[in-house]
């Protein structure tokens, strides 16, 4: 089978699902080809869809944001939805709720990385026929338990601290507000406790607070095998990314219940509800018990279920039955 993708180049999960996707789809045998958004590209779209062209047995756009280059339509179009949160935005988001709707009603499948994506497609008028549900992946050869003290040492970290870390932007949704309050709920009780913050090279300021700046894929595990635990108080997701990859490292998990995470996580976590007055209360009681678990065990275990390879099998799943239908 011939496969081409269209990729945005994108930063976060959706660079990830881009590139690991068409390399696992090329191991199962399959002949690949790669049109990707130019970096910083900032073109007429008419432009890009002359980029974004039409090969082989099936078109694979690896991102919901491209769906607006098909048309015309290719032959057989598939489509991975990672999330519609600009529908929850407000000013414009009725007229961006349209565009989505009328870009993604032409694929002839679309792949919902959580069946709470799924639910948000759905709810743009996509039939759920149409609709396959397929996790995103972790390369576990890359993510893995790692020894601690010597992850700290290679981060310049103190074997004397206890360390909560937070992996995500400082886009409002992700409630960096809330992640603060816990924090420094939590230093009430403990002192040699600190915050290390990752993201889009995104920092936060406070006492205590340890910004990494913007790391390598390669030295990730590092810090997630370097920290206690992981703090996720984001009220919408479309997969989690980071969830995954905490549990792949074994590292405790404190969330939120909100959107895609109750079912990334399953029973390897602690939830925490966002809505609840005492949330941060909750959160930070959560986080001081986890701060002396020393590996998340079933996180590990769950986590193997989530290979790229099982990605890449059940999506060549999608596209068989897309191209016998």
């Amino acid at each position: 089978m011939k496969i081409c993708y269209w990729t945005p180049n994108a930063a976060g999960g959706a660079g990830k699902y881009e590139h690991y996707m068409p390399r696992e789809i090329e191991k199962l045998g399959n002949e690949v080809k790669v049109y990707r958004r130019p970096k910083g590209f900032k073109g007429n779209p008419v432009v890009l869809r002359l980029i974004y062209r039409s090969e082989g047995d099936l078109v694979h756009a690896t991102s919901q944001t491209l769906s607006i280059y098909s048309y015309p339509k290719p032959r057989k179009f598939l489509v991975t939805v990672h999330d519609l949160f600009s529908l929850h935005r407000s000013f414009v988001s009725r007229i961006k709720r349209e565009l989505v709707k009328r870009s993604l009603v032409r694929a002839d499948k679309i792949i919902a990385v959580s069946e709470f994506t799924k639910k948000e497609v759905e709810s743009v008028g996509i039939d759920e026929s149409r609709i396959e549900v397929v996790p995103m992946g972790v390369d576990i050869s890359l993510y893995k338990p790692m020894d601690r003290e010597t992850c700290r040492k290679a981060l310049g970290l103190s074997n004397e601290e206890k360390y909560i870390l937070v992996v995500s932007s400082n886009a409002p949704h992700k409630r960096m507000d809330i992640a603060k309050k816990v924090f420094y709920e939590v230093r009430k009780s403990l002192d040699n406790v600190k915050l290390l913050k990752l993201g889009y090279g995104t920092t936060l300021d406070g006492e205590g607070i340890i910004n990494l700046g913007w790391l390598s894929e390669e030295d990730m595990p590092l810090v997630y095998n370097a920290s206690n635990v992981l703090l996720h108080t984001s009220e919408y997701e479309g997969f989690g990314m980071p969830l995954l990859e905490a549990m792949a490292c074994g590292i405790p998990i404190v969330a939120s219940n909100k959107a895609s995470i109750p079912e990334v996580v399953g029973d390897c976590g602690e939830l925490v509800d966002l809505d609840a007055d005492d949330c941060v209360e909750q959160f930070a009681e959560k986080v001081l018990n986890a701060l002396d678990v020393e590996r998340n065990k079933k996180g590990i275990e769950r986590a193997k279920m989530f290979s790229w390879g099982e990605v890449a099998r059940e999506t060549f799943r999608v596209y068989k039955d897309m191209i016998e239908s």
